[in-house]
């Protein structure tokens, strides 16, 4: 396994998650964003998916990059993971709060 592709990859789902859960409150709370994301993409979920991987594409892109002359270690993956697994609970933290205040405050 390349190692660098894995750490990369790894970032860059950490950042498209992030960037999902808080377009997904943005776009559900601004009507310019979601009315944008409407107009541009022809439904806003096909944007918000768009831009999405758009995301862990760049972010994937600029890691590779910063590491080129690193070689991640297994330790390194192994905190990786543990951030994989932290930043997809607070994605979902996120959501779940957003629409849990959402059903309560209507």
């Amino acid at each position: 396994m390349n190692m660098r592709a894995a750490v990369s990859s790894i970032i860059g789902y950490i950042a498209a998650a992030m960037f999902n859960s808080i377009l997904l409150v943005i776009k559900e709370t601004n009507k310019s964003v979601f009315d944008w994301l409407k107009a541009t993409f022809g439904h806003h979920w096909l944007g918000h998916g768009i831009l999405t991987i758009a995301v862990f594409v760049l972010v994937t892109l600029l890691a590779w990059y910063a590491i080129r002359r690193y070689e991640p270690t297994d330790r390194d993956i192994g905190r990786l993971a543990i951030l994989v697994v932290v930043f997809t609970a607070l994605s979902v933290i996120i959501i779940a709060g957003f629409y849990a205040i959402e059903v309560m405050g209507h």
